[in-house]
């Protein structure tokens, strides 16, 4: 298992952090300092304030019960009072009243007389009394100055109250007066309560039930009272109130601080990119350099130190450059004489008569020489890569490589005789055996066969006239002895009886010779037939007519494509040559030998005309001599029917013509042969495709890696950009991509009759003409084999939203379902990987990854092409940590981009 790569830290981010740590962080700190040290400076000013406020309403508080108590002492010290105390005075009731009318607050008055105070009691002290009330004790002195009672005034808390009701701050800020043990005197009780005591500084802060507070305290003991020092004024006030003004200015402060930090990442990103953007093209080419293209060099223009390092880039690129060279040289020397052995295998399968096909051990096609691509009909396809039972009768194939597997199992011979007669007529016959890998395993299978359907004929022909010989020669011998034993019996006969006999006799004799010699040429057929080779007739006549010097020679033009001919080109082409040289002095010499061909049923007629001439004897043209220099002499007739053609004669008005036919080959004209044969590219095998292919289900694409799967790169020529307005497919090719290699030999190239005609503009661009796709192939039967070369394979393509377009729309028209698998688009991997280099058309990512271009504006050529790229992106990809399919779609997800894009067209 491959380790994950170590997480990657990016430059601009570092830069712009560092940037933003160097202006805003510091800021940051320092008003995040400021604001505590503010927070706990507003805290203490907002308690000093409490404190002052607290002393404040004490000494109100103090001078309310002073007041109270002074006024409680002019009442005692009446001399009504103090004389009823004595004993010289009634009761002053009127006194009392007129003291309870002007004493504000004033609810009970009471005179006790007494010498002592009462146990608990302090004379001269106040106490809050029973029902909220301020009681205040004053002792009486009488005339001989010893104390004669005790007057007892209770005065109302109203004014107290008040007092202390009146006092607001912000919302919620309250005072109260707290007695002995924290009970409340005055005020609101359900205020929270500070702890009780006398704070150093006159505040104290405090929580009850989660929220702060904040309480100034200030003793009440008013002049004279005897209050207990336990008893204070306390003013509370939440801490949110008090901390409200300044958390709105720091807010304001920090969004200020916010909008600062904003700006700051904003220049200090624009400063990173303007830093960055040639260091990313210092990084990304030379990615490119050490790679992918070793010729790619850096173009920095920034005059400073960046653009030293790219100019020291290049010196180094140039320096490995040369080195490369030298081992390249190296190399090439090293390799030489092994790509002369693989020249020489080459040549040596595509020369051979048989067919030659190898394939791996699940029997897919890994070779097949151009004699096997012939005569299997891969059409369009080469069949590299395809499952060899498609080609040929599956049953039969898995019967015989049943029996193979068997025998290597048990160590015996691994060749087996094999038999396979094709759909379409053809037999093939030939040897199967296994293939030894380096290891001793079994890497694959060999077949090598022959057509032998025309041999096959020339046997079943031989075998009728076999067959037949009895049956023909009983007559004529019979008729022959029964007129010998007629004559036997009258020797006397009369002459012209005798004669009429010996006429008969004759006859018979002449019919038994002739039936002889028909078998004669049957067995002469089937023993001696030269081997035959596709050719194309028009071109043998052209030969055979520029051979013959002084004659003048006339070939028409076919009315029609005509198909190849199966004959041995040298001898045809002697033969052709004598029989014109033949005609040639035959003729007046004014007119020209005129020679057309024309095909007819099974066979091509080559016809001679000779204007002007008595028609000739049959016997004299076979007779002809056919004399090539360092061969045996054959007669003409030999010549034609050894290549498994007729010759005759007819007569015609003015004249006569000289008549030669040719079996068809096959049925297909000799231009749409050819261009399935495929054979302009050099590279028809590949051995290295011995290697097994993984077989894997679409759901575990996502999780393969980019590297182990296998695609098939593809690309169109159109008759013109607009597939919905009309524009069809007139080119349509692909080739496969397996191991990191592309496979040349597995490709896929045909043309497509688009059903109407090509813009000269668009010939100007790809060069396909009308009358070159005239006999093509619809887009409804190429798809089925473009599917079935695609297979499971992820389809590439350049602009891949254009090109599937087209099959998508071609299928619909078809009712051919659309392919769904998935897809890779060069463009916007180009994109994703280089955006801050200009040019993501094929020409610049070709010519900036060292790719080079070849066939350009040909739907092969731009296959290849593609293929080349993209295999040079993944090895970029790769660096980038995308490694599977789903990376890779994410990082161009295949239905957005097709949307997209399919929406432009």
């Amino acid at each position: 298992m491959t380790a994950p790569a170590p997480p990657r830290r990016n430059l601009r981010t570092r830069i712009v952090l560092t940037f933003a740590g160097l202006a805003v962080v510091p800021s940051a700190a320092i008003l995040i300092g400021l604001f505590f040290l503010a927070r706990y400076d507003v805290g203490a000013l907002r308690g000093l304030d409490l404190a002052q406020e607290a002393r404040l309403l004490a000494a109100q508080l103090e001078a309310q019960v002073e007041a109270a108590g002074r006024s409680a002492a002019g009442v005692a010290s009446l001399p009504d009072v103090r004389g009823h105390l004595d004993g010289i005075a009634p009761y002053p009731l009127a006194d009392l009243s007129a003291a309870r009318r002007l004493l504000p607050g004033v609810q009970r008055l009471t005179l006790r007389a007494e010498t002592a105070p009462a146990p608990g009691t302090e004379p001269s002290a106040f106490s809050w009394g029973r029902d909220d009330t301020l009681e205040f004790r004053v002792a009486i002195i009488g005339v001989g100055g010893g104390r004669v009672g005790t007057l007892e005034v209770a005065f109302d808390l109203e004014r107290l109250h008040r007092v202390l009701e009146w006092y607001r701050r912000g919302k919620s800020g309250r005072a109260v007066l707290l007695g002995e043990g924290g009970r409340v005197l005055a005020g609101i009780p359900e205020l929270p309560l500070p702890p009780l005591g006398q704070p150093a500084k006159g505040w104290t802060a405090y929580r009850v039930g989660g929220e702060a507070y904040f309480a100034g305290l200030a003793p009440v003991d008013p002049w004279g009272s005897g209050l207990p020092p336990a008893w204070f004024l306390a003013v509370i006030q939440p801490a949110s109130e008090i901390y409200e003004p300044f958390y709105r200015v720091a807010g304001q402060i920090g969004v200020v601080l916010g909008a600062f930090s904003l700006v700051i990442l904003a220049l200090a990103w624009r400063m990173a990119d303007q830093f960055l953007r040639p260091i990313l093209r210092i990084r990304h080419g030379a990615e490119i350099i050490s790679r992918i293209n070793l010729a790619h060099r850096l173009d920095i223009q920034t005059g400073d130190e960046l653009q030293e390092l790219a100019e020291a880039f290049n010196r180094m690129a140039d320096s490995l450059s040369g080195a490369y060279g030298e081992l390249e040289s190296r190399v090439q020397e090293t390799t030489r004489s092994l790509q002369e052995e693989r020249n020489r295998l080459a040549v040596v399968l595509r020369t051979m008569a048989e067919g030659v096909v190898v394939t791996n051990e699940a029997a897919e096609v890994l070779l097949m020489n151009p004699t096997a691509r012939l005569s299997l009909g891969t059409g369009p396809s080469s069949g590299m890569a395809s499952p060899l039972g498609h080609l040929l009768p599956p049953e039969r194939l898995e019967f015989h490589l049943r029996r193979l597997r068997a025998r290597w199992d048990e160590g015996r011979e691994t060749v087996e005789h094999v038999v396979f007669p094709l759909a379409d007529g053809p037999v093939l016959r030939g040897l199967l055996s296994a293939i030894a890998g380096p290891g001793g395993g079994r890497a694959g299978f060999l077949v090598v066969f022959r057509d032998t359907s025309t041999q096959a004929r020339e046997e079943r022909r031989l075998e009728r006239a076999l067959h037949d010989l009895p049956e023909l020669l009983r007559g004529p011998i019979a008729a022959a002895q029964s007129l010998l034993q007629a004559l036997e019996r009258h020797p006397d006969m009369p002459a012209d009886r005798q004669k009429a006999f010996l006429g008969g006799l004759r006859d018979e004799v002449a019919r038994l010779s002739d039936r002889l010699r028909l078998t004669e040429e049957a067995a002469a057929a089937a023993q001696t037939l030269l081997p035959g080779v596709a050719s194309d007739p028009a071109e043998l006549l052209a030969e055979a007519a520029a051979s013959v010097s002084g004659s003048f020679v006339q070939i028409e033009t076919p009315e029609a494509p005509l198909p190849p001919v199966s004959v041995e080109p040298f001898s045809w082409v002697a033969a052709l040559a004598t029989l014109l040289r033949w005609a040639g002095a035959r003729s007046s010499g004014w007119s020209p030998v005129r020679v057309g061909l024309r095909a007819e049923e099974e066979a091509v007629i080559t016809t001679v005309r000779l204007e002007g001439v008595p028609p000739a004897d049959l016997g004299e043209l076979e007779a002809l001599e056919v004399s090539p220099r360092g061969e045996a002499a054959a007669t003409l007739g030999d010549v034609v029917r050894r290549n498994r053609g007729e010759l005759w004669t007819r007569a015609r008005e003015g004249g006569f013509e000289v008549r030669l036919a040719l079996v068809r080959a096959s049925g297909a004209p000799v231009e749409n042969r050819a261009e399935g044969i495929a054979d302009d590219q050099p590279e028809f095998y590949d051995f290295d495709l011995f290697l097994p292919r993984p077989s894997r289900e679409p759901a575990e694409m996502l999780r393969t890696r980019l590297a182990d799967l296998e695609y098939v790169v593809f690309d169109s020529e159109t008759t013109g950009l607009h597939p919905s307005h009309g524009d069809e497919v007139v080119s349509l090719s692909a080739v496969r991509l397996r191991n990191g290699a592309i496979h040349g030999a597995d490709t896929f190239h045909t043309l497509v009759n688009p059903g109407r005609p090509i813009p000269p503009e668009s010939i100007r661009f790809h060069g396909i003409e009308d009358s070159m796709v005239a006999g093509a192939p619809s887009m409804g039967e190429v798809l089925p084999r473009f599917y079935d070369y695609v297979g499971n394979c992820v389809l590439v393509a350049h602009n891949a939203a254009f090109d599937k377009k087209f099959l998508d729309l071609a299928a619909s028209r078809s009712g051919l379902p659309q392919i769904e698998n998935p897809v890779l688009d060069t463009l916007f991997l180009s994109y994703g990987l280089h955006k801050d280099f200009e040019g993501h058309n094929l020409d610049s990512i070709a010519g900036r990854l060292g790719v080079p271009v070849e066939g350009r504006h040909t739907s092969l050529g731009d296959a290849k092409v593609t293929a080349a790229i993209f295999l040079r992106l993944l090895t970029l990809l790769e660096g980038r940590g995308i490694v599977t399919l789903a990376d890779a779609k994410d990082f161009c997800d295949r239905m957005l981009l097709l949307r997209w894009q399919s929406s432009r067209f």
